[in-house]
């Protein structure tokens, strides 16, 4: 049985786990592009001879591991982390109480020990237990946690203060960027041709991919980044794979 040849456009979802583990898998966000590439080596072996002189006599084709390139533009803390080289970590919802926290004045902003700071019921003493300083004499970024005194605040660089507070509440997440070497991950892409409408799996059990490009944080397009690696061939199993379904019924399909 034959199918009629046609031009091919698909489109899909890519989902990864943690390779060798038995996580859930993720999707990995809107991927705009997902490129495959197998090249090979070849070594040949060339004629000195008087009338064939740089004709091929032996060739020898071997097959290089095969490349993954892809890049995404939505993002979710999994995504983020995986641009950054890094692992997301569930920051505590639960508000934090701050009580006495000690910090030397330096010049300019001072960084404080704690950020994601509420600004109400936040105080600042010259010494625990001593009186407060008047919120008007100083400037609180409370979210990075930075705090700069005004002259009226009579505040030398290198003075002991404590603050009392609390962080906000509501969670979050942290990523500590360039810790990982590379994601080793398992992939699956659950595609449709969009010609044809037939759905296809394409398989890639075992891959090391790395962060590619950067990530432009005031761009006023949509961010976008980049993965690129190998694909790691795996005992008794194929390197990749690709199913296609439905051809069956495609060809059975009434001529018009």
């Amino acid at each position: 049985m034959f199918d009629n040849q046609s031009g091919r456009r698909y489109q899909g979802d890519i989902y990864c786990r943690k390779f060798g583990s038995t996580d859930g898998f993720i999707k990995m966000g809107n991927v705009a592009d997902f490129a495959t590439s197998q090249k090979v080596k070849v070594d040949t072996l060339t004629s000195t001879g008087k009338d064939d002189y740089g004709q091929a006599i032996s060739v020898l084709t071997t097959p290089e591991p095969t490349e993954v390139k892809l890049k995404f533009n939505s993002f979710d803390k999994y995504a983020l982390a995986r641009a950054l080289m890094g692992v997301a970590v569930e920051i505590d919802k639960d508000a934090q109480t701050l009580t006495a926290v000690e910090f030397s004045v330096a010049d300019g902003f001072t960084k404080l020990p704690h950020d994601n700071i509420d600004p109400q019921g936040f105080s600042v003493s010259k010494k625990s237990g001593s009186a407060v300083i008047d919120p008007e004499h100083y400037i609180l970024k409370a979210n990075v946690g930075l705090i700069a005194f005004k002259p009226e605040a009579k505040v030398n660089v290198g003075d002991k203060l404590t603050y009392t507070g609390k962080t906000k509440a509501g969670g979050g997440f942290k990523i500590d960027a360039n810790t990982l070497q590379n994601l080793d991950l398992e992939l699956y892409l659950d595609g449709v041709e969009r010609i044809s409408g037939k759905e296809g799996v394409l398989a890639i059990p075992h891959v090391k991919l790395a962060s590619d490009g950067s990530v432009d944080w005031f761009s006023d397009k949509w961010w976008e980044a980049g993965l690129t690696g190998t694909i790691v061939k795996e005992p008794n199993v194929p390197a990749m794979s690709f199913k296609e379904f439905g051809w069956l019924l495609q060809s059975n399909k009434p001529k018009q």
